[in-house]
């Protein structure tokens, strides 16, 4: 067997343990935790003390909370399944990880991404687009390509947006970005667009989700990081009104400072649970 679970799929660890390789338990810490902990949560399994902390949410922790709560989880499978199919000992082997990975299920829910470019990036478009369907699909939304298009512009154009000089801001009604979203087939207003393009005035700045009301779209440059695009599509999900607009953890995808790191950044609960909210994150 193997794990078929987009929220378990991305992790070696889980896929260790999927193969009687190694256990999560007491003192286990990280990601895999992590996952393990937010199936819990959707499954209906409340974590007061694992989801205490803003910034990391559930944290990734196995202590005494979380045994307790696979445990409850061991029992009532065993229960739904009429015997004692799984140890009620609060470990996660293989015979619990794989109950939790067929209860947990496919995608509940799909974003779809319509990519418009006037740039070519630094970073390989699969590369990022990858990185997008990892970073959602641990949460079972399904960060999906939906159609691309490299926009022709006129000269005048492409001399007028080779810098996007307008400032990032969240709710956008004229200038250059709205100028530039409006560019390009169109898609629907349940769905989000991502433009590419060469750079931005303030060269610190690498993406931005700000997009007016009716065109829910990001902007990411040509020289962007492997995750900044699932970080601006992250932006547009959670709105204007989500705060904090940034996490100060750098384990999370929004934090404010662009991640180079080849590890899988996570998100916390109320990120996870406004995203769902929008209405781009449909429920499939």
């Amino acid at each position: 067997m193997s794990l078929t679970s987009p929220r378990f799929t991305s992790s070696d660890t889980l896929k260790s343990v999927e193969l009687g390789q190694t256990v999560l338990q007491m003192g286990s810490t990280g990601r895999a935790v992590h996952l393990v902990q937010m199936a819990l949560l959707d499954l209906g399994f409340a974590m007061p003390r694992s989801t205490s902390h803003a910034n990391n949410s559930p944290d990734g922790d196995f202590g005494q909370e979380t045994k307790s709560i696979v445990q409850t989880f061991q029992r009532t499978a065993s229960i739904a399944a009429g015997g004692t199919t799984l140890k009620d000992d609060g470990i996660i082997g293989q015979k619990t990880m794989r109950e939790l990975d067929r209860q947990s299920g496919g995608f509940k829910h799909r974003v779809k991404l319509h990519f418009r470019s006037i740039a070519l990036t630094s970073v390989p478009f699969e590369r990022s687009l990858r990185n997008a369907e990892i970073v959602y699909g641990q949460y079972a939304i399904k960060a999906e390509f939906a159609s691309g298009e490299s926009v022709g512009l006129s000269e005048a154009d492409r001399q007028k947006f080779n810098q996007i000089d307008q400032e990032c801001n969240w709710d956008l009604t004229s200038g250059e970005f709205v100028e530039l979203q409006r560019i390009g087939s169109p898609s629907p207003d349940t769905d989000v667009r991502v433009f590419h393009v060469n750079s931005f005035a303030d060269k610190n700045v690498l993406g931005c989700g700000g997009h007016d009301k009716v065109r829910p779209t990001c902007t990411v440059t040509a020289n962007a990081l492997a995750w900044d695009t699932a970080h601006e599509i992250g932006h547009v999900l959670l709105g204007s009104k989500f705060s904090p607009v940034h996490i100060e953890d750098r384990r999370n995808l929004m934090h404010p400072i662009s991640r180079s790191l080849a590890s899988v950044p996570i998100l916390t609960v109320a990120q996870v649970i406004q995203m769902r909210k929008n209405k781009c994150c449909r429920a499939i």
